[in-house]
């Protein structure tokens, strides 16, 4: 193993607790790290707006996020964009209108801002659980207003299993779907997951995949754990996630973050 010089962490059951919160050792630990001239950067399929808040209870200055699992690359206070890469309008407007015609839950991610179509349980929940704000457009809604960082659907699991297969089949090659939750289905552009990410993370960086860390627990974390040097799951991963892991650290709940890096790079 390498010495680690890049630690890329997801938020959702690996950095955050059950609670949303994070712990004082992981914040303690991690600013010990960056202290020691690693660069700690947050991996995850959520947007600015919402990840920002937990690189400011880090206190890391201006470190990297890698936002919408890989597609945007911004650094936490000059907001500085170092890549992007997103869906373009006409092919949103396209997945868009099929969600429409189907009845679909869907939402829009474009310049920072959330929307959807109409207010219910499902973009409720999803506020409560990463702390962000909808737009609520109506008809609206139905209009792209842009280029797309990403789409997102929320459903039941059988039901988005039966969704994803439909947009595949409409829209081959077009887009990356994977699941972030069971009830979280994630439409990125074709080419675009959290390991592309790490990889162009660490060429801007000057750091190659060998020497970068990864801590992650669901689905949308494996192509991050392939291509790092040394891939950690959390004890609550799924098992096709600590499969690929060359450590299972302690879960969530239990600052599995912090235990990793204080054994693996303090």
């Amino acid at each position: 193993m390498k010495p680690v010089k890049m630690i890329t962490i997801d938020l959702d059951g690996t950095l955050l607790r059950s609670d949303g919160s994070v712990s004082d050792r992981t914040v303690r630990t991690l600013q010990a790290a960056r202290d020691k001239g690693v660069v700690v950067a947050i991996a995850t399929g959520r947007m600015y707006q919402t990840a920002r808040p937990y690189g400011d209870r880090l206190d890391l200055g201006d470190s990297p996020l890698l936002l919408f699992a890989g597609g945007l690359i911004e650094t936490l206070e000059s907001k500085k964009i170092l890549f992007q890469q997103a869906i373009p309008q006409q092919t949103a407007q396209e997945l868009v209108d099929l969600a429409r015609e189907k009845g679909w839950q869907m939402q829009t991610y474009i310049d920072d801002v959330l929307r959807t179509a109409k207010d219910d349980k499902w973009i409720r929940g999803y506020e409560e659980i990463t702390h962000s704000k909808a737009c609520i457009c109506g008809d609206e809604f139905y209009r792209v207003q842009g280029d797309c960082n990403k789409l997102l659907s929320r459903g039941e699991h059988d039901d988005l299993v039966a969704r994803k297969a439909l947009i595949e089949e409409r829209f081959p090659g077009q887009f990356n779907i994977l699941f972030s939750m069971p009830t979280f289905l994630e439409i990125m552009p074709s080419g675009v997951d959290k390991g592309k990410g790490i990889r162009r993370l660490g060429e801007l960086y000057g750091i190659t995949a060998d020497e970068i860390m990864a801590l992650g627990d669901s689905q949308n974390d494996l192509d991050m754990l392939k291509a790092a040097g040394f891939p950690v799951a959390m004890a609550n991963a799924a098992d096709e996630v600590k499969a690929v892991a060359s450590y299972v650290t302690a879960s969530n709940n239990d600052d599995g973050v912090a235990a990793a890096v204080e054994k693996f790079v303090l």
